[in-house]
């Protein structure tokens, strides 16, 4: 405002002196010298107005200064008042009782917008400002940048990892839903960062409510992918904990209102004080039991190792999640204790090292579903052990003899192999138990405890066996696929293409191809 009337001032005297210049020119009454003396007293008159101005805004200011405190003195929690002072120091560039003032009124009224201020320009080079500015405004740097795409990264693996078929739905289940806690974690930690949380302040404690999830979903997923566990019923009291801490702890504090929420936030609200510690100490527990749980199933893995190549992939792949987690539970103590302030200026470098291991986590699980997809694409018969492991949990109370079943087995087998009922495109597990003589539910348990497969597997097996003999006999290529489909007891190409694909690796039209390629090398 100063510099706006001192540059008027200037430029009022330049164009009069232009004036009088001019005409001492044409009269050539006044030398040059003379001239510049006029003109630089005129600058210092002008000058000495400015400052005497300036002078008088500034006492104006002090004596509004001076009120206001007196003001404040009498109540020191008035928001107004506190305001104004804030304001005022920061015009008089006074950035120490500005930042003190500014700081009080934002955790009284909770209104972030004083710093839009025009006033506080005058002091926006200072350290006290640039304080104001990240405890308060959004602001976003490296690393919470590189957090977010770490979290996003998170996101697209649990979805891709729910979204494949090929695959045991219970350990993916187990392990997406694993990582996705520590994507949500991460993500809450982004938006405190960088402030955001304070625009959306119904995000606190977003990802808390699932902390006693950690240790019970990697144990299951261990449980699972070394053990073959079935999973039961009685496997869900693992998240009776999640659910007590959500109901008892969790609960009052999300049915706030977003102003106490955000007081919460700043360090200022008396509501339940002591929650933090609370769920800092059950997470723990419960961190370091699931962990000597896990240890002992993996150890016991490790033990029975055999030199198959894939199953060391698998103690790899185990061995560092397991490293991974008991690194996150060491940074997450250090961050307890850090936060209790005994650590003092380190404690933010250890909520980085907190965070930074659920992202390491994050990135090793996605890493390693790209690089070794065998872990979550999982085929193989171990996988077909654990479907009939719990198959035979579903027959134990049938009450079938191993007699009749050895009997039944038998008269399936002539069925299919000398009277080809696979042929029949109408036939069901209902037409082949009448068949068989008995009930749907002996005709499952029979198929599943002699071939390891269930109905629609093993009619699909004899179908597409007969197929590829078909298709191996026209050594000139002449017969048509989906005529060979119907042959075999198909109905249409699409389920035939998509059943010898799974069973060979091959489509009909790769298959007559290499078989052609053969019989012409042969010939």
């Amino acid at each position: 405002m100063f510099n706006l009337t001192r540059i008027l001032c200037v430029s009022l005297c330049v164009f009069v002196y232009s004036i009088r210049l001019s005409a001492v020119t044409q009269s050539n009454v006044v030398s040059s010298k003379e001239v510049s003396a006029k003109f630089e007293t005129s600058i210092n008159q002008i000058n000495h107005f400015i400052n005497t101005q300036k002078g008088y805004k500034e006492q104006e200011f002090q004596n509004l200064l001076e009120s206001n405190n007196l003001v404040l003195k009498q109540n020191p929690d008035s928001t107004e008042v506190l305001k104004k002072l804030a304001i005022i120091n920061a015009e008089l560039g006074k950035s120490k009782p500005a930042f003190e003032y500014t700081n009080k009124y934002i955790k009284n009224s909770l209104d972030f917008s004083i710093l839009a201020n025009d006033s506080f320009d005058n002091i926006k080079d200072s350290n006290e400002y640039k304080l104001l500015i990240s405890k308060y405004l959004v602001k976003i740097d490296f690393f919470t940048f590189l957090y977010c795409y770490f979290a996003l990264i998170g996101l697209f693996l649990v979805v891709i990892l729910n979204l494949n078929k090929r695959t045991d739905k219970i350990t993916n289940i187990l392990i997406s839903s694993f990582v996705l806690i520590h994507v949500l974690f991460v993500l809450e930690y982004v938006l405190y960062q960088t402030n955001i949380q304070f625009i959306y302040p119904h995000t606190y404690l977003l990802s808390t409510s699932m902390a006693l999830m950690y240790g019970p979903l990697l144990f299951l997923y261990f449980k699972r992918e070394v053990k073959k566990n079935v999973f039961k019923k009685r496997d869900l009291l693992h998240f009776l904990p999640s659910i007590l801490l959500l109901i008892f702890i969790l609960r009052p504090i999300y049915l706030l209102e977003a102003s106490e929420k955000i007081k919460m936030m700043l360090g200022i609200s008396n509501v339940y004080p002591n929650y933090g510690l609370y769920i800092f100490l059950l997470k723990l527990i419960s961190l370091i039991v699931y962990g000597i749980f896990i240890w002992k199933i993996y150890f016991n893995n490790v033990r029975n190792a055999n030199k198959n190549k894939d199953f060391k992939t698998n103690i790899i792949w185990q061995k560092n999640i397991y490293r991974i987690h008991v690194v996150y539970v060491i940074s997450y103590l250090i961050y307890g204790i850090s936060i209790s302030g005994i650590l003092g200026e380190s404690a933010s470098i250890i909520y980085n090292s907190h965070v930074a291991s659920m992202s390491a986590m994050i990135i090793y699980v996605a890493y390693m579903a790209y690089a070794q997809p065998k872990l979550f694409i999982k085929e193989s018969e171990s996988f077909k052990s654990l479907y009939n492991k719990e198959e035979s949990i579903k027959y134990e109370k049938s009450g079938m003899t191993d007699s009749l079943s050895k009997e039944l087995s038998n008269s399936l087998i002539s069925l299919l192999v000398e009277k080809k009922v696979y042929k029949d495109s109408a036939i069901s597990l209902e037409s082949l138990s009448n068949q068989l003589g008995t009930t749907r539910h002996n005709t499952s348990q029979i198929i599943n405890e002699h071939f390891n497969m269930n109905y629609f597997e093993l009619i699909n097996r004899f179908r597409i066996d007969e197929a590829i003999d078909i298709l191996k006999s026209d050594i000139f290529g002449n017969l048509n696929i989906i005529d060979v489909a119907y042959e075999v007891g198909f109905n249409n190409k699409v389920t035939f293409n998509k059943a010898f694909k799974k069973q060979t690796s091959l489509t009909p039209s790769e298959f007559i191809a290499l078989n052609l390629k053969t019989s012409t090398v042969i010939n």
